[in-house]
């Protein structure tokens, strides 16, 4: 995982929240991790790193992406 995903991913398992799956999603997300509960805080946006509000109970609530998508970190609604 990208170095700034992976800061964010540390900071998530530390206050307590879980990786509930972690796949990729093709054609561009090589990487795809996903938290079980909402992001506990916002993060600062790395180089690279850029956040979007998903609110799609099919898919995430929220993600991280890296360099448009190739890495991304999402998280759950509950």
């Amino acid at each position: 995982m990208a170095e700034p995903l992976q800061r964010i991913l540390e900071a998530e398992l530390a206050a307590g929240n879980e990786v509930k799956e972690v796949s990729s999603w093709p054609p561009k997300c090589a990487l795809l991790v996903i938290l079980r509960r909402p992001f506990s805080q916002a993060y600062a946006q790395d180089l690279g790193v850029e956040f979007a509000a998903i609110n799609d109970t099919h898919y995430w609530k929220a993600e991280y992406r890296y360099k448009g998508g190739v890495q991304t970190l999402a998280c759950g609604f509950r």
